[in-house]
């Protein structure tokens, strides 16, 4: 429907509105007095049917709130551990490091013998060791060979 046509049958609406006002006053009166109860009625409804809605919400919001909590101390838990987890790792590989570059600290012969000594020896962490700290090629070479 065109928007004109609509605003033409609004504005009739409003005219027979207003002549069925003025003519009809008595009645229009007993209709409006009639009409309140019905009125307060429905609009209490409405308000107890909002508010108990919100009120709904409002519950379900502060469990899942709890909720919520409960997993973000769960997840700074499991953040701690990681933490701890890494310095733990952190520690010991520091301690290896040390300790390879103790093994690597005398001779090559003497390097060889303590190397050869050792049980279940990380010929990549030694060969690491020997490259920051003397870089001894025939040490190196022979790493490699035992690594294969």
């Amino acid at each position: 429907m065109h928007p004109a046509l609509k605003i033409l049958i609004g504005a009739l609406m409003i005219a027979i509105g207003a002549y069925t006002s003025i003519t009809f006053l008595d009645q229009l009166t007993a209709l409006i007095l009639g009409s309140i109860g019905p009125l307060l009625i429905l609009i209490g409804a409405f308000i107890v049917w909002l508010e108990s809605d919100e009120w709904k919400m409002s519950r379900q919001d502060s469990k899942d709130k709890k909720r919520d909590t409960g997993l973000q101390e769960q997840l700074n838990t499991a953040k701690k551990i990681r933490e701890q987890q890494k310095q733990e790792s952190k520690t010991q590989d520091r301690q290896i490091k040390r300790d390879y570059t103790d093994v690597l600290e005398g001779t090559v012969k003497e390097a060889k013998e303590t190397i050869n000594s050792m049980n279940n020896a990380n010929y990549d962490a030694l060969i690491a060791a020997e490259r920051r700290d003397k870089n001894r090629k025939t040490l190196i070479q022979w790493l490699e060979r035992q690594k294969q």
